[in-house]
Protein backbone atom coordinates (compact mmCIF):
# COMPACT_ATOMS: atom_id res chain seq x y z
CA UNK A 1 0.00 0.00 0.00
CA UNK A 2 2.88 2.49 1.36
CA UNK A 3 4.66 1.92 -2.58
CA UNK A 4 1.06 2.67 -4.30
CA UNK A 5 1.02 5.52 -2.70
CA UNK A 6 4.31 6.62 -2.58
CA UNK A 7 4.35 5.95 -6.48
CA UNK A 8 1.23 7.74 -7.20
CA UNK A 9 2.62 10.63 -6.15
CA UNK A 10 6.00 10.37 -8.19
CA UNK A 11 7.80 10.42 -4.63
CA UNK A 12 8.94 6.73 -5.04
CA UNK A 13 12.91 8.22 -4.28
CA UNK A 14 11.87 8.34 -0.91
CA UNK A 15 11.99 4.58 -0.37
CA UNK A 16 15.56 4.70 -0.62
CA UNK A 17 16.11 8.01 1.61
CA UNK A 18 17.10 7.20 5.46
CA UNK A 19 14.22 9.66 6.59
CA UNK A 20 12.06 6.76 5.20
CA UNK A 21 11.62 3.91 7.72
CA UNK A 22 9.15 1.09 8.16
CA UNK A 23 6.76 2.78 11.10
CA UNK A 24 6.58 5.80 8.72
CA UNK A 25 3.57 7.77 9.25
CA UNK A 26 0.87 7.70 6.42
CA UNK A 27 0.60 9.92 3.06
CA UNK A 28 -2.56 10.84 4.72
CA UNK A 29 -0.11 12.13 8.04
CA UNK A 30 2.66 14.10 5.85
CA UNK A 31 -0.01 15.86 3.89
CA UNK A 32 0.23 19.56 5.12
CA UNK A 33 -2.28 20.98 2.72
CA UNK A 34 -5.38 20.56 0.82
CA UNK A 35 -4.00 18.95 -2.57
CA UNK A 36 -7.38 19.38 -4.68
CA UNK A 37 -7.62 21.97 -7.44
CA UNK A 38 -10.58 23.29 -5.81
CA UNK A 39 -8.73 24.43 -3.26
CA UNK A 40 -5.90 26.45 -5.05
CA UNK A 41 -6.19 30.31 -4.13
CA UNK A 42 -5.65 31.78 -7.73
CA UNK A 43 -4.54 35.53 -7.21
CA UNK A 44 -3.24 38.08 -10.26
CA UNK A 45 -5.92 37.68 -13.18
CA UNK A 46 -8.59 39.98 -13.73
CA UNK A 47 -11.26 36.75 -13.65
CA UNK A 48 -9.90 34.15 -11.78
CA UNK A 49 -9.24 30.89 -13.84
CA UNK A 50 -12.00 27.99 -13.48
CA UNK A 51 -11.62 24.36 -12.72
CA UNK A 52 -12.22 22.53 -14.98
CA UNK A 53 -12.60 18.52 -15.93
CA UNK A 54 -9.45 16.55 -16.51
CA UNK A 55 -9.66 12.34 -16.29
CA UNK A 56 -5.55 12.26 -17.74
CA UNK A 57 -4.93 13.76 -13.97
CA UNK A 58 -4.75 12.62 -10.70
CA UNK A 59 -8.26 13.53 -9.09
CA UNK A 60 -9.80 14.81 -12.56
CA UNK A 61 -9.90 18.30 -12.24
CA UNK A 62 -7.17 20.68 -13.49
CA UNK A 63 -7.16 24.68 -13.29
CA UNK A 64 -6.28 26.29 -17.05
CA UNK A 65 -4.26 29.53 -16.26
CA UNK A 66 -4.20 31.56 -19.30
CA UNK A 67 -1.05 33.84 -19.19
CA UNK A 68 0.80 36.69 -21.23
CA UNK A 69 4.08 36.81 -19.31
CA UNK A 70 5.78 39.41 -17.92
CA UNK A 71 9.08 40.38 -16.17
CA UNK A 72 7.29 40.13 -12.90
CA UNK A 73 6.19 36.88 -13.27
CA UNK A 74 5.04 36.78 -9.78
CA UNK A 75 2.29 38.85 -9.85
CA UNK A 76 -0.39 35.91 -11.29
CA UNK A 77 0.18 32.36 -9.62
CA UNK A 78 -1.78 30.17 -6.84
CA UNK A 79 -0.86 29.33 -3.41
CA UNK A 80 -2.04 26.45 -1.24
CA UNK A 81 -2.01 27.41 2.08
CA UNK A 82 0.08 24.79 4.96
CA UNK A 83 -2.49 23.92 7.35
CA UNK A 84 -0.87 21.85 9.66
CA UNK A 85 2.60 23.29 11.88
CA UNK A 86 6.24 22.71 10.66
CA UNK A 87 8.84 22.65 12.70
CA UNK A 88 12.65 23.83 12.14
CA UNK A 89 14.48 21.49 10.02
CA UNK A 90 11.49 19.76 8.86
CA UNK A 91 12.13 18.23 5.41
CA UNK A 92 9.26 19.22 3.03
CA UNK A 93 8.39 18.30 0.04
CA UNK A 94 5.87 20.67 -2.47
CA UNK A 95 4.83 17.68 -5.32
CA UNK A 96 2.69 19.26 -8.52
CA UNK A 97 1.04 18.47 -11.71
CA UNK A 98 1.28 20.85 -14.30
CA UNK A 99 1.44 20.76 -18.28
CA UNK A 100 1.38 23.47 -20.63
CA UNK A 101 -0.92 23.40 -22.67
CA UNK A 102 -0.19 25.76 -24.99
CA UNK A 103 3.29 27.99 -25.47
CA UNK A 104 4.63 29.56 -28.59
CA UNK A 105 6.61 28.34 -30.66
CA UNK A 106 6.49 24.79 -29.21
CA UNK A 107 8.59 26.01 -26.28
CA UNK A 108 8.24 24.08 -23.08
CA UNK A 109 5.62 25.90 -20.41
CA UNK A 110 7.88 27.62 -17.95
CA UNK A 111 6.48 28.63 -14.30
CA UNK A 112 9.13 31.03 -13.03
CA UNK A 113 9.54 29.99 -9.65
CA UNK A 114 7.85 27.23 -7.23
CA UNK A 115 8.49 28.29 -3.74
CA UNK A 116 7.44 27.86 0.22
CA UNK A 117 7.25 30.68 1.39
CA UNK A 118 6.45 32.44 4.86
CA UNK A 119 3.18 34.63 5.06
CA UNK A 120 1.50 37.02 5.53
CA UNK A 121 4.49 39.28 5.11
CA UNK A 122 5.72 37.00 2.10
CA UNK A 123 9.27 36.16 2.25
CA UNK A 124 10.33 32.73 -0.04
CA UNK A 125 12.36 29.72 2.35
CA UNK A 126 13.39 27.83 -0.51
CA UNK A 127 12.42 28.11 -4.46
CA UNK A 128 13.18 26.62 -7.77
CA UNK A 129 11.68 27.71 -11.56
CA UNK A 130 10.39 24.71 -13.43
CA UNK A 131 10.32 23.88 -17.31
CA UNK A 132 6.95 22.53 -17.45
CA UNK A 133 6.34 19.73 -20.58
CA UNK A 134 3.30 19.12 -22.69
CA UNK A 135 2.15 16.30 -21.05
CA UNK A 136 1.02 15.72 -17.43
CA UNK A 137 4.04 15.54 -15.41
CA UNK A 138 4.32 15.97 -11.61
CA UNK A 139 7.01 17.81 -10.68
CA UNK A 140 8.76 17.83 -6.98
CA UNK A 141 10.75 20.49 -4.88
CA UNK A 142 12.42 19.72 -1.56
CA UNK A 143 13.57 21.92 0.83
CA UNK A 144 13.97 22.22 4.49
CA UNK A 145 12.34 24.39 7.05
CA UNK A 146 14.05 27.49 8.16
CA UNK A 147 12.08 27.63 11.69
CA UNK A 148 9.08 26.82 13.60
CA UNK A 149 5.45 27.62 11.74
CA UNK A 150 2.01 27.37 13.46
CA UNK A 151 -0.40 26.34 10.85
CA UNK A 152 -1.49 29.09 7.92
CA UNK A 153 2.01 30.39 8.46
CA UNK A 154 3.35 28.94 5.37
CA UNK A 155 1.74 28.48 1.54
CA UNK A 156 3.17 26.66 -1.43
CA UNK A 157 3.10 29.57 -4.19
CA UNK A 158 3.48 28.81 -8.01
CA UNK A 159 4.52 32.02 -9.64
CA UNK A 160 3.09 31.52 -13.45
CA UNK A 161 3.52 34.58 -15.90
CA UNK A 162 7.08 33.77 -17.11
CA UNK A 163 5.78 33.05 -20.81
CA UNK A 164 2.71 33.72 -23.06
CA UNK A 165 1.26 30.47 -22.66
CA UNK A 166 -1.57 28.51 -21.38
CA UNK A 167 -0.66 26.22 -18.39
CA UNK A 168 -3.06 23.35 -16.56
CA UNK A 169 -2.26 22.65 -12.65
CA UNK A 170 -3.53 19.57 -11.09
CA UNK A 171 -3.46 18.87 -7.72
CA UNK A 172 -0.61 20.32 -5.26
CA UNK A 173 0.60 18.65 -2.40
CA UNK A 174 2.93 19.86 0.36
CA UNK A 175 4.58 16.85 2.59
CA UNK A 176 6.18 16.96 5.73
CA UNK A 177 8.81 14.52 5.84
CA UNK A 178 9.58 15.39 9.38
CA UNK A 179 13.15 15.27 10.78
CA UNK A 180 16.52 14.05 9.09
CA UNK A 181 17.32 10.49 10.97
CA UNK A 182 20.48 10.88 12.54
Amino acid sequence: MRMTVLAALGLTAFLASPIVAADTPSMADRLVNDPRVDALNPYGLRLPPTVRADKSVQFGKALRVPLKGHTDFWRVGVTTPVLKPVRKGDQIVIAFWARAEETENGAPGRIGRVQLEATPVVRAIFEQPFEVSRDWKMYQLKGIADQDYGPRQLNAALHLDSAKQVLDLGPVFVLDYGQPAR
